[in-house]
């Protein structure tokens, strides 16, 4: 494993029984000298591609500053009123870190949370050890959960496209919370979105349900913290971060490991109402900074950001058009390089995950919703590997 740098756990959550020796680009190798098409990437992390050597040297040979450099990257990328960095070991310390310090600011002891996804484990590790200021935990899939209760929107059954509930809802959606929200105000410091989520089913956002929220944090002095541990760094495609596509402005960002193609980093940014309580970078030769650099740069010099988008799309239209009318498949949905198929059944699912890795594709599934089946390949993969990918999720079908 040591080619790429990823954890086994963390490339193959479901098919532990194989294992691999060597990785290049978008294909793995196991001891035998079998390919395999890794369509999950280490949970998207690994978003230039396994076994980069520019990036291999210069995670092993970084700048003695490193850490600055960085700083001024993200600075040129992000908006200009997020100027506060923390340096941190991984996405999920970027996130106890910001919820920390948003309580310590709003001087607040709850912060919710509105996913299934890497949002809850991290409340769950930290609630373990500070019960009394992390619980209770909130987690509310919007746009899963909400969709059969909330009659606001159009029905999605039998809809195998992505609804339309994102583009005609007007915020409807926000209703049914509005209640909930409303007697928590006072007693809340931060409100945590994915703009896409992952693990809870690549759900496409709502943007009028996101500006709403912004509106009901702006007036209840509420801070608004992205979770792009994920869904950012060209995942969803067109920009680098998921939040961007919304046309929202959180006052707390946080990055993770892909921002380094899988060296372990994380990364918060803050609005400059934090000043006091975030001290400056110093001049640190850290190793995984200068990954995440050469890994920025490989996005901009292969125009990742285009290619996730522009083959995402494709990507998706090839399993609508190959898949989309399978009775055991419910939906098809994602953003740019995060997309999903939900399955009628867990068994459906999983039995299509072992069957597509006998035949040479590594797909994810879902932690949370196990029916899903979860394609998160790295960016620079090409239009002849996602129609092979297709044929082969064809012929493993249950």
């Amino acid at each position: 494993m040591r080619d790429f740098l990823m954890r086994p756990m963390s490339v193959l959550p479901c098919s532990r029984r194989l294992s691999f020796v060597r990785a290049e680009g978008c294909h793995l190798f196991d001891d035998s000298g079998k390919s395999y098409l890794d369509t999950f990437a280490a949970n998207g992390n690994v978003v230039a591609g396994h076994a980069s050597l520019e990036i291999q040297n210069s995670y092993r040979s970084p700048a003695a500053d490193a850490g600055q450099q960085l700083v001024r990257e993200i600075s040129r990328i992000l908006p200009g009123y997020l100027e506060h960095f923390q340096l941190l070991q991984s996405g999920v310390a970027a996130i106890k870190e910001a919820c920390s310090l948003s309580r310590r600011f709003r001087n607040k002891p709850y912060v919710i949370g509105i996913s299934e996804d890497i949002v809850q484990n991290s409340f769950l590790v930290v609630s373990s050890s500070d019960e009394e200021n992390f619980t209770p935990l909130f987690s509310i899939d919007t746009h899963f959960e909400l969709v059969s209760h909330n009659l606001s929107h159009p029905p999605v059954t039998g809809h195998k496209r992505l609804s339309e509930l994102g583009k005609s809802c007007r915020g409807a959606c926000l209703c049914s919370l509005e209640t909930f929200f409303a007697d928590l105000a006072d007693q809340t410091a931060a409100i945590v979105i994915e703009p896409s989520i992952g693990v809870g089913g690549s759900i496409e956002p709502c943007r009028n349900f996101f500006g709403k929220l912004e509106e009901f944090c702006r007036a209840n002095g509420i801070d608004l913290i992205a979770n792009e541990t994920q869904c950012g760094i060209g995942r969803t495609g067109s920009r680098m971060f998921g939040f961007q596509l919304l046309n929202i402005h959180p006052d707390i960002v946080c990055i993770g490991p892909s921002l380094a193609n899988g060296y372990p980093i994380g990364i918060a940014v803050y609005e400059d109402h934090f000043a006091g309580l975030v001290e400056p970078v110093t001049a640190t030769a850290c190793s995984s900074c200068a990954a995440a650099l050469a890994t920025l740069k490989m996005i901009e010099k292969l125009d990742l950001l285009r290619r996730s988008e522009q083959l995402g799309e494709i990507f998706k239209e090839t399993l609508h058009r190959l898949l989309g009318n399978h009775p055991l498949i419910r939906q098809i949905r994602g953003l740019g390089m995060m997309i999903e198929i939900e399955f009628a059944s867990v068994e459906a699912a999983t039995d299509l995950h072992h069957r597509a890795s006998d035949m040479g594709l590594i797909t994810g599934t879902g932690s949370v919703r196990q029916n899903i089946i979860r394609l998160t390949p790295p960016l620079i993969i090409t239009g002849d590997m996602t129609e092979e990918a297709c044929r082969i999720l064809l012929a493993a079908m249950p």
